[in-house]
Order: C-alpha cells, then sequence, then structure tokens
C-alpha cells in the first residue's frame, strides 16, 4: 500500500505522525521539491517529480505519469510514502493514484487563516499555473506566495479569471486582510505561509458560458434560443468565420475579439442543442478535438520525424487518411465539402489529386492556361464557353497550389483593392467635373492608374 503524507501549506508544519511515518520508510518521494512545505523534508526524501513538470502537455498527464511511476516504485518498495503539499487530500495527483492502488492518507494541517472548504480550489504558487482553468464561480486558495515575483505571477494568472478590483483575503498562519487583486504584489512583505483567497469570479470563464447558454435555452429561457436547430442556425457559423477572417484582413483586434467569440458561441449553441436532443455532448467535440490533435501530430506525441512545415504537414495527411479510414487517394479526392466556395474547393481537390499521382507541371498548367482562354475569347457555343472558363479557372487553382498560395484569399484581397481604387478613381473623376460614363478609354485609364485610395 502507497502511503500519501500531506505536508501543510507553511515550512515545518508536517505533523507529528507524518513525519514518523517518514523517518520509518526507505522510500520517500516528493511530488515536488520546490514548495515550501517540502523544502522542510527535503533532506528526506529520495527523490521528487519535478522533472516530469517540463516534459507532461498538461496536468492530467502529468498526474497519470506520477501515479503510474508511484505504482512501479511500489513493486520494489512496499512501504513506499509519497509527499504532497496541503491536507493530501485535494492533490490531482493523489486523485489519480487513488484510482488505481489501495492507498492511506496522513493528513496535512490546514494551517491557513481562512475556513477549510471542499468546494474550494487549493494550488500551490510554485507550480505551473498557466495551464489550470479554475472555475470562478468556486473559491480558490493559492499559498506559498513568499516573494513579491511569485505573487506577481499569482497576480498574472488570476487575471485572467477575475476582476483587477476583486477583493481578495490575503492570509497568513496568523492574520487576514483584504486588498484588491490588483495590489497582490505591491505588498510590503511576504512569507512562506502567505496566501490569497478569492471568493468567486467576473463571469469570463468557459464555465460561465455554458452556465449562460443553458440558462438561455433552459425551458424557462430565450423563447429564440430554445427553439433554435441545427438546421435554423446553420448559416450563423459561415457567416460569423467570414467576419472573424475579415476582422484578421484588417488587423482588427477588437473586431478578431468580438468576432471569435461569435464563432465560439456558435460551437457552445449547437452542442447545447445536441446535449438536448440526446445527439452528443460538448464534452465529446473536446474529447474528439483533443485525441486529433494527438493522433494527427504524430512527430510531436509519437514516433514520425519532421524537421520542416512541409514535413509536419505530410505526416498530418498521412494521418488523416488512417483517421479517416481513406484507404484510396480517390477517398480523400472526394471528401472536400461540396459547400465550400468553388475556387477553394478546386484549390483542395488539385493539392489532393496531386498527391494521388496526378501531377501537372507548372509549365504545362500555364499553356493550358493560355489555351483555354484563347479558345473562350472566339467560341460561339454557350456550353462550351462554361467548360472552357471551368477549365481555365481549374487551371489556376492549380497553378495557385504549385506557387502555395491560397486562391481564394488572392482573388478576395484583389477584389477588395478593386472595390477601393475604383472609389478613389470615381472620386477623382468627380473632383474634375467629368462624369465616369463619359470618359473614353484613354482618359479612364489615366484617372485608373493614378487613383490612389484614401484609406491606405
Amino acid at each position: 500500500m502507497i502511503t500519501v503524507v500531506g505536508l501543510g501549506f507553511n515550512e515545518n508544519s508536517i505533523t507529528k505522525r507524518g513525519m514518523d511515518m517518514l523517518l520509518a520508510s526507505e522510500m520517500i518521494i516528493s511530488r515536488t521539491l520546490r514548495t515550501p512545505p517540502s523544502k522542510s523534508i527535503a533532506g528526506l526524501v529520495n527523490g521528487s517529480f519535478d522533472y516530469l513538470y517540463d516534459k507532461a502537455e498538461d496536468f492530467d498527464e502529468l498526474n497519470r505519469t506520477i501515479a503510474s511511476e508511484l505504482i512501479r516504485l511500489s513493486e520494489s518498495y512496499p512501504n513506499l510514502v509519497y509527499c504532497v503539499d496541503g491536507d493530501g487530500y485535494k492533490d490531482s495527483s493523489v486523485a489519480e493514484l487513488s484510482k488505481l492502488v489501495e492507498i492511506q492518507i496522513i493528513p496535512g494541517p490546514f494551517d491557513l487563516a481562512i475556513n477549510p472548504s471542499t468546494s474550494c480550489l487549493y494550488l500551490s504558487a510554485y507550480e505551473r499555473l498557466d495551464s489550470i482553468y479554475p472555475d470562478p464561480e468556486t473559491p480558490i486558495c493559492v499559498y506559498a506566495i513568499d516573494d513579491a515575483e511569485i505573487a506577481s505571477e499569482v497576480k498574472l494568472f488570476l487575471l485572467k479569471f477575475y476582476s483587477p478590483e476583486e477583493k481578495v483575503a490575503l492570509c497568513t498562519a496568523k492574520s487576514k486582510t483584504y486588498i484588491e487583486l490588483v495590489d497582490l504584489d505591491r505588498q510590503k512583505a511576504y512569507g512562506t505561509d502567505t496566501a490569497i483567497y478569492v471568493e468567486k469570479g467576473n463571469n469570463s470563464s468557459f464555465a460561465d458560458l455554458l452556465r449562460i447558454m443553458t440558462r438561455l435555452t433552459a425551458p424557462n429561457g430565450c423563447p429564440w434560443d430554445k427553439a433554435q436547430t441545427h438546421e435554423s442556425i446553420r448559416i450563423n457559423l459561415l457567416e460569423e468565420a467570414y467576419e472573424t477572417v475579415q476582422a484578421i484582413t484588417d488587423e482588427n483586434i477588437d473586431g478578431m475579439i468580438e468576432e471569435l467569440g461569435d464563432v465560439l458561441l456558435q460551437v457552445v449553441f449547437h452542442c447545447d442543442i445536441a446535449l438536448r436532443s440526446g445527439e452528443f455532448t460538448l464534452e465529446d467535440v473536446i474529447k474528439g478535438l483533443n485525441d486529433k490533435l494527438v493522433g494527427r501530430h504524430t512527430h510531436i506525441f509519437g514516433s514520425d520525424k519532421a524537421d520542416s512545415e512541409s514535413g509536419a504537414l505530410s505526416v498530418w495527411e498521412n494521418n488523416k487518411m488512417k483517421e479517416k479510414h481513406q484507404q484510396t487517394f480517390s477517398a480523400a479526392v472526394n471528401d472536400v465539402p461540396d459547400c465550400f466556395p468553388a475556387l477553394l474547393r478546386a484549390q483542395k481537390v488539385a493539392k489532393r489529386v496531386e498527391k494521388g499521382g496526378l501531377r501537372r507541371s507548372l509549365d504545362e498548367l500555364k499553356s493550358s492556361l493560355v489555351a483555354y482562354i484563347d479558345e473562350l475569347v472566339v467560341q460561339k457555343n454557350d456550353s462550351k464557353k462554361d467548360e472552357l472558363l471551368g477549365k481555365a479557372f481549374l487551371a489556376l487553382a492549380w497553378i495557385a497550389h504549385h506557387v502555395d498560395v491560397s486562391g481564394e484569399q488572392a482573388l478576395l484581397d484583389t477584389v477588395t483593392r478593386l472595390q477601393k481604387k475604383y472609389t478613389a478613381f470615381e472620386k477623382a473623376v468627380i473632383k474634375d467635373g467629368l462624369k465616369v460614363n463619359e470618359l473614353n478609354c484613354e482618359q479612364a485609364k489615366k484617372y485608373f492608374d493614378g487613383a490612389v485610395d484614401e484609406s491606405v
């Protein structure tokens, strides 16, 4: 059996029972040796898991790895002791370990000047806080804030979820005062027993978004929201995506924040509809995404190698075909969505048929493009014109693939420039007292060539 010893929240706060267990054990492993509670027993331990923190992709992986390592060690050391900060019960690696083997816990003291709560999230300031996303509706306590630099890191972490003016309790083993969160790193003194306690947040977390969405679609919620279906709001996702692209094109950061929020709303909305109809859950979507990212990045999470962008993309495409059980290239070619804009779809298909062995050189494509256009301008048959123009567009899309440019985006950008330059052209003509439709070709070209877009 593995024994877990809680070290408390401050330096030298381990209980006599906990210390006796350490002295009687031949193998002691501490989760970390970087926190004040763990430093007090550093001379007794045989090792720690500090080396895993930078290797793990997230805390879930870290906790699983810690649990498996402890189980492996316990096979050689039956009286293995595992030390963690706090009381021992709330540590996430202990929770993972308890799922796999039988453990006993020798609790550490609750030596903070706040009332202990089973719902409170306790975090050490020495842990990697950047990958933790607490629910602001749940109280949070961050302890071991022993200098101003650590206090600054904790403040920046908490400001992602709480407002700067949030009233928080600054605690030590003997005192408790209330300050604004923004002042956390401006205190006169800190110590190993310094902790911060926050009661609730400012409705800015992903969990809050889910709660708001659930409220809107509840039986007594918004009549419009709760009446929507996947089909009724499907076009909204396209509109919000295009508006996001426009904000990115305009380098409009405020616009990006707003439009990305609207895209996220569509995802949450569809997941809420699916949950109510029993189709799938948000967790299913997130799990699918996580599995896809890991499964397609085998050059990061597996044994494949990729030292360049093209190499990484090739690994991604190969894994994508395996994942979708596409045993032929035709399956991948026909997997391009019908609803894509025509030029984007053409370029995607051209890229995939090339991967499937149907390669065309740039010179061949250029020759074909010229031939199609030459024939198009003299063709009298309307259906033949459609065919020739389609072939010309496809050749252009294929060329875009060869030169690694998005044909769709290039055309959109060029059309936007034309709109802006034409506006400047017409302004210049009107300024000179003329009308655009009364200009001859030479005059029009002169005005257009000299037009300057004032918005640039």
